[in-house]
């Protein structure tokens, strides 16, 4: 079989593949534009112009994501912008095209989509706005938890439909986190009464309450310290109060917690005060008791602090009066009191006639005189007197001694004295020296014999020699000490 080759038609390029032909589908600019308005390139893909699709998606997301992470109000003109730009672009994209025709199934689409689009952000933003109302009540009526709990809420979607105010409830959350913080360390404060660390609780309240719109959430934190007061133990509770009645004005809300002091520091101090004198801090008691009676002179508790002051000042005599009993028991009983004297307040007045003395010193004649003129403790004598060692006072007479046969040869003179004890009179309730005298103490002299040592016959009696003392001479010389 043959086949005839026939010219290619007049007007047609031969050999060689087909020329494109334009298209020749008719495009609608609105439906385009409206498309194109959604952000998602819908217009562009409408068209079949894919790229153009692709890099509207990909630019919105971009944006989307920079919204997201950064919530800045001008990443939201930036989308808008981003979506005008579409807009105008699929417009003329779609006028320049040679066929223009209204399909009204891909207005709809388009209209459609772009509506459900905006019907979601417009949605999410008045979300937003919900849940930023429900914060801000939270915040003004001091509920941080509440603040917490409208936060949580939030979401991607929120974020996209007004990213910049959720990033104002995170704000408030913050300052939440700082007052929970402050609120922890006032609560670990408390209960020892540890003023450091309320000196840093209350910095850090200061700090958040010096931020706009944080008066209502910071209030709640020093409530709830507030309501902790008093505490169980008195004196820590007056210890808190005097650290607020110390703290200094910073022109904030802190300062109205001082207005507690006056509301709880009566009874704290008067309960501080009965808790000091049930220990036995006598002077601990009455400073707190003077401290109430001078700060609420017209309070209900002063009357029983007035009385609180009485046993006090009662006790504390009674405590110094035993240290002065001990004090002077110990240099008496040592030696020591002539040479370190001490008072007793309580010992009876020096007086006329007879006042019993505590002897101290030497003994060797204290000891023969009478009981009655003793005090047999320091609390029940008049006076203190130290006796020393005794020496050879006046002389009072001479007498010659002829020693017997074979104990030697002449006449040997000794000379009788007194016996000289040098003595101090203290007065007992003063501890002051009354009287420094020797007292001379009298008794017989030239007895018929003396005895005496002698050595192979070699020898003599001591020329000086005391006088034989009796318990009455020994009276005698020293009662004008004790009788007065």
């Amino acid at each position: 079989m043959s086949y005839q080759q026939y010219p290619p038609p007049q007007g047609l390029p031969y050999p060689g593949p087909a020329p494109k032909l334009p298209d020749r589908r008719p495009r609608d600019p609105l439906a385009v534009a409206l498309g194109n308005a959604s952000l998602l390139g819908l217009g562009y893909f409408l068209i079949r112009r894919w790229l153009f699709g692709v890099l509207s998606l990909a630019g919105t997301a971009v944006l989307v994501v920079l919204l997201c992470m950064q919530r800045k109000t001008g990443y939201e003109f930036a989308l808008i912008g981003w979506g005008l730009l579409q807009v105008v672009h699929g417009w003329f994209l779609a006028q320049r095209h040679p066929v223009r025709t209204a399909n009204l199934t891909k207005r709809l689409v388009a209209l459609g989509v772009t509506l459900l689009v905006f019907g979601g952000v417009a949605f999410e933003r008045y979300d937003v706005h919900r849940i930023d109302k429900d914060a801000v009540a939270a915040r003004q009526a001091g509920d941080c938890p509440g603040v917490r709990a409208a936060q949580a809420k939030y979401n991607v979607g929120h974020r996209i439909g007004d990213a910049p105010r959720t990033v104002r409830v995170e704000t408030d959350t913050d300052a939440c986190d700082k007052i929970d913080a402050a609120a922890a360390v006032l609560r670990s404060a408390r209960p020892e009464a540890d003023t450091a660390r309320l000196q840093v609780g209350f910095e850090m309240l200061a700090a958040v309450v010096a931020q706009p719109d944080q008066q209502a959430t910071t209030r709640t934190a020093l409530n709830e310290f507030l309501r902790g007061l008093p505490l169980k133990d008195a004196c820590q509770t007056v210890a808190i109060t005097e650290w607020l009645r110390g703290r200094a004005k910073a022109g904030n809300l802190l300062d109205e917690a001082k207005q507690i002091v006056p509301k709880i520091e009566p009874n704290a101090l008067l309960g501080c005060g009965d808790a000091k004198l049930k220990s036995s801090d006598w002077t601990g008691a009455r400073s707190t008791y003077v401290l109430l009676v001078q700060r609420y002179p017209h309070a209900k508790q002063t009357a029983r602090a007035q009385a609180g002051i009485k046993k006090a000042d009662y006790e504390i005599l009674q405590a110094k009066i035993q240290a002065e009993l001990a004090r002077v028991r110990e240099l008496v009983s040592s030696g020591d009191y002539c040479s370190t004297p001490a008072k007793y307040s309580p010992a009876p007045k020096l007086r006329s006639g007879l006042n019993r003395a505590v002897f101290a010193g030497s003994t060797d004649y204290t000891s023969k005189l009478p009981s009655q003129w003793k005090g047999t403790t320091a609390d029940n004598a008049a006076m203190v007197i130290c006796a020393g060692d005794d020496t050879q006072g006046a002389a009072v007479r001479t007498c010659p001694y002829q020693p017997f046969v074979g104990g030697g040869t002449g006449i040997h003179y000794v000379t009788f004295h007194k016996i000289a004890v040098p003595v101090q009179v203290y007065e007992l309730r003063t501890g002051r020296l009354i009287q420094k005298t020797t007292v001379q103490i009298s008794g017989s002299v030239c007895p018929a014999t003396i005895s005496y040592t002698t050595y192979n016959g070699i020898g003599a009696p001591d020329p000086d020699q005391y006088v034989r003392a009796t318990n009455s001479t020994i009276q005698a010389a020293f009662r004008p000490l004790v009788v007065r």
